[in-house]
């Protein structure tokens, strides 16, 4: 087996990364009673951009396709993060949530329209089903309350949207140039597109000072984990597993979440949040595992 490609390490890099961003949901709700969205993105971007800078400080034009590399930051960085930045102040982090977490579903409806090679098998769908139903069961943890904000839902609805696009859009790529290559470049153009938010906010960082170490230690962590490590390995899980496969990923960021906050917060996880846990679980290896055979093997349906 070519271990660059194998679809066995597509799956550790996505477990990788969603075990990192569903961890960030915390630091960035803290970061935030400081820090106003644009403010946040942007110097998460630029952390980023220099850490990837470190790794591939080449700067290569790729003609005709940068255009395209440019488009796939402007919707999988800037309006991604600032979407559900600002739904987080507008609505319920449980709706939140929940809308971003239906990325999965978006890419089916965009696979019928790209006609992509993934093939979505019964098996598949029911497993992404039952995980999604797993990931409403997480989210409320016992607590069935759903206050609706029409602006607020729209916003993280739209942050699932540009999730799903972004895996789509981003496998092409991909498999033309250098992952380190692309994301320092999608750092990059992150910068360039969100300083436009940054200025519109006013007064831009002018709550630096009120920062912490702890503080300081967080926007870090966001920089240079969970945006140029994952982001890295994100790329290279949709190389391996192809979009959907990938985003199925997504419902575990709750999960995650739901497991720091019992650990770092103390939150109790009900009886309903543990059946939640076993339907995603559940779910997600029905979906992302198909039997060849008598062999159990893990399926990379887009290659």
């Amino acid at each position: 087996m070519n271990i660059r490609k194998s679809p066995v390490m597509g799956h550790l890099f996505a477990i990788f990364c969603v075990t990192a961003w569903g961890t960030s949901f915390l630091i960035s709700k803290s970061l935030m009673s400081k820090l106003a969205p644009a403010q946040l993105m942007w110097l998460r971007f630029v952390i980023a951009y220099l850490a990837m800078w470190a790794v591939c400080p080449r700067w290569q034009f790729l003609g005709k396709e940068e255009w395209r590399v440019f488009f796939l930051s402007l919707i999988g960085n800037t309006l991604y993060f600032f979407s559900e930045n600002t739904a987080l102040q507008l609505t319920q982090a449980t709706n939140v949530s929940i809308l971003v977490s239906s990325a999965p579903i978006i890419s089916i409806l965009l696979l019928r329209f790209f006609h992509q090679g993934d093939r979505l098998s019964p098996r598949k769908l029911i497993g992404i089903v039952l995980a999604f139903l797993g990931v409403l069961l997480v989210v409320f943890n016992g607590v069935f309350v759903l206050k609706l904000n029409p602006v607020g839902d729209a916003l993280a609805l739209m942050a699932a949207l540009f999730w799903a696009l972004y895996g789509f859009l981003a496998k092409p790529i991909l498999e033309k140039h250098e992952s380190a290559l692309i994301t320092r470049k999608l750092m990059f153009y992150g910068i360039i597109t969100s300083a436009p938010l940054l200025l519109m906010e006013g007064h831009p960082f002018s709550a630096l000072h009120e920062l912490i170490f702890r503080d300081f230690c967080g926007l870090f962590y966001l920089g240079l984990i969970c945006s140029a490590l994952c982001y890295l390995l994100w790329n290279h899980a949709i190389d391996r597993l192809g979009a959907l496969t990938a985003n199925l990923y997504v419902y575990a960021v709750p999960l995650v979440t739901m497991l720091s906050s019992a650990l770092f917060l103390r939150e109790i996880i009900t009886g309903v949040g543990m059946l939640g846990i076993i339907l995603v679980v559940g779910g997600m290896m029905l979906s992302s595992f198909e039997r060849g055979g008598s062999v159990l093997t893990i399926a990379n349906t887009d290659n």
